[in-house]
């Protein structure tokens, strides 16, 4: 069976909790959920650019049937299927990180002109379990891309209400006037580990809308 490409969140990884959660689920019924470390390694220098192009390599190389991201994840599956329409059957971002520059750059402050002016930042990194630097040019890369993707694939967009990291409403924007998104609200936060049932749920029927 065509197997299933997972992208972790900001400051995440191969180990994130959902897609080793989905990954396992996944694997019940005979699906393989390639997760990859976004930043390949090398998180002081990743961009959005260079991510975006590793999701590419995948894609072209494992052809899966479905593109799931979470969080800033998702906000990369939403850039990546605007751009490659034809590279995946579907779609599928939990609370995606829509507006991703726009907001970062509001919750640093006056943070952001500080990491400007020493060209490098340190973000707490749960891969390593520790903080891990990171150069400014993540942010004016950033900048470059689209607050709301125009993804025209089919995409199921799945958001908790009480999301306190990227607000829920975004999801709403996004999905509004576009038919090809089906949004679904959950009650919990933006880890959603609290709901992975209904997770495994949407996850499995996006798939098996395919």
């Amino acid at each position: 069976m065509a197997g299933v490409l997972y992208l972790h969140g900001f400051c995440s990884s191969a180990g994130s909790r959902k897609g080793v959660f989905l990954a396992d689920r996944f694997a019940t019924v005979g699906v393989d959920v390639t997760l990859p470390d976004l930043d390949e390694g090398e998180f002081r220098t990743t961009t959005l650019t260079k991510q975006l192009a590793l999701v590419r390599r995948l894609a072209g190389d494992l052809e899966p049937s479905l593109l799931i991201g979470s969080s800033l994840g998702g906000y990369l599956a939403a850039l990546f299927a605007a751009r490659e329409p034809d590279a995946v059957p579907a779609v599928a971002a939990m609370a995606p990180a829509f507006d991703f520059a726009s907001r970062l750059g509001a919750s640093l402050g006056p943070d952001l002109e500080r990491w400007r002016r020493a060209g490098h930042r340190d973000f707490y990194h749960y891969r390593d379990q520790q903080d891990a630097r990171l150069e400014y040019g993540f942010y004016e890369d950033a900048l470059r891309y689209e607050a709301f993707p125009d993804v025209r694939t089919p995409m199921k967009v799945l958001h908790g209400l009480g999301d306190t990291v990227v607000d829920p409403t975004l999801s709403t924007r996004f999905a509004k006037g576009r038919p090809n998104v089906d949004l679904e609200w959950i009650e919990t936060d933006h880890g959603m580990l609290a709901a992975t049932s209904r997770i495994w749920a949407s996850m499995l029927a996006a798939y098996r809308g395919i």
